[in-house]
């Protein structure tokens, strides 16, 4: 039987009258607030939620109209993303939010004949970049790949100008389509920069014994760094596993994040150190000292319409889900612009993703001056990709360490395209077609 959906907030503005209820914008939202990832899925959710609801409270909506989201539970199964994608299909939903990499990853082959654009902030697959290819996919700011490929360059210099040559790296994922799919790719790049590479797959909802045993085998490989990739969602708690295995945290960089922020928060009385020297890829400032921020206070948590504890301080996966709630309201807007009307289609949605402008202008102008750095998407270019950053943990509060990195896009391009060819396969097997119907022809760039 499919989840039944829970609608977060629909129509928002009660200010733009009974009209405006037939007018309102279907976003559905893929939430994993429960089973084996809540701790990742919960904050992430809460973020996006408030933020759009504050919009609503604020500005009745985005461009003069309401939004009616809605939020599908999945508890992180395929088979129930699968139905909650169906039922937003049916909704007549303007744009989807997948919620991990491996729900993304699933439903690439249904956007094309359904026409609804899928936007997956900071954790989509390679292939979400070309949108000359894959026009329904969304991956701002940056993809898997380049998050992984940033992170690789900081840990292959050991955060330094030192040669990374005789230095070896553990590479940590979910064992998942989407987990495993980077992996070649990373081990090459590895290769090509003089580290010893290895890999270990996190099994999902296993035992205590089952959720140590990859760390236990990663302490005994005494790496001199480890990438976690949690950008496919991870279950448990397996920051706390490898501590407890004896892997010193100051070792990883995470990509994407655990859901462990109490691993962050000090004790009553006293400082937890446990994760002092943890570093995580980030393209967005931690903390919420914003005036958007503020709203989303008053407006929402203060008024009793958010699931965000009042006492919670934001963590990584909650800004994230703010990021994912600008990218989706500038969407909104800049296709109410072009098709010059309110009510807009899944079509017009991509128009308006696609001309995506957030310069620091814009960002000031939503309140958010120097929460991210200014990314524009194209019709061939999905995701912007660009430079990250990495924030360490200093034991009270996390810290840019260094400049920005940038991909090494001549060296993944070759990938990528060969990854844009595989999934073209898959769409013709799973569809029983020639493959996706190659789109019309991208402008050139200005």
């Amino acid at each position: 039987m499919p989840p039944r959906p829970t609608v977060i907030a629909v129509l928002l503005s009660l200010l733009a009258g009974p009209a405006a209820a037939v007018d309102g914008l279907p976003l559905t939202i893929l939430t994993e607030r429960t089973g084996p990832m809540a701790a990742v899925g919960t904050p992430l959710a809460n973020g996006l939620s408030d933020y759009l609801t504050m919009l609503g409270r604020r500005d009745g909506g985005v461009g003069g109209i309401p939004l009616a989201v809605e939020e599908c539970e999945t508890g992180g199964e395929a088979a129930r993303a699968l139905s909650c994608y169906e039922a937003a299909v049916a909704r007549g939903s303007i744009a989807l939010v997948p919620g991990n990499a491996d729900a993304a990853l699933a439903l690439l082959p249904r956007l094309s004949a359904d026409r609804m654009p899928l936007v997956a902030a900071g954790y989509g697959p390679a292939a979400m970049a070309r949108g000359d290819v894959l026009p329904w996919a969304f991956a701002p700011p940056a993809t898997v790949w380049d998050a992984l490929s940033v992170a690789l360059a900081f840990v292959g210099q050991g955060g330094s100008e030192d040669s990374p040559q005789g230095r070896s790296l553990a590479y940590v994922h979910r064992d998942s389509p989407a987990g495993r799919e980077p992996e070649p790719v990373l081990r090459a790049l590895a290769s090509e920069a003089g580290l010893a590479f290895r890999a270990y797959a996190l099994p999902d909802g296993a035992s205590l014994d089952e959720n140590t045993a990859p760390w236990r085998a990663v302490r005994a490989a005494d790496p001199d760094a480890v990438i976690l990739d949690a950008t496919a969602g991870l279950s448990g708690t397996p920051l706390r596993d490898a501590a407890a295995a004896g892997l010193p945290l100051n070792r990883v960089v995470v990509v994407g994040w655990t859901g462990e922020d109490d691993l962050l928060r000090p004790a009553a009385g006293a400082r937890d150190l446990t994760a002092k020297g943890l570093r995580t890829v980030t393209w967005h400032a931690p903390g919420d000292s914003f005036p958007a921020f503020d709203q989303i206070d008053l407006l929402v948590i203060d008024a009793g319409l958010s699931r965000t504890p009042k006492e919670d301080s934001p963590g990584p996966l909650y800004n994230r889900g703010v990021y994912a709630g600008v990218i989706l309201a500038e969407g909104i807007r800049n296709g109410q612009r072009l098709a010059g009307k309110r009510a807009i289609d899944g079509p017009e949605m991509r128009r308006g993703l696609e001309a995506i402008n957030l310069d620091p202008v814009r960002w000031k102008e939503l309140g958010l001056v120097g929460f991210a750095r200014r990314i524009r998407l194209t019709c061939a270019d999905h995701s912007g990709r660009r430079p990250l950053t990495l924030q360490e943990w200093t034991g009270a509060r996390w810290v840019q360490v260094g400049d920005e990195i940038s991909a090494p896009r001549e060296r993944l391009n070759p990938h990528l395209d060969a990854a844009v060819a595989a999934q073209a396969e898959r769409v013709a097997g799973e569809t029983g077609t020639g493959g996706a119907k190659p789109r019309e022809a991208c402008p050139a760039s200005p």
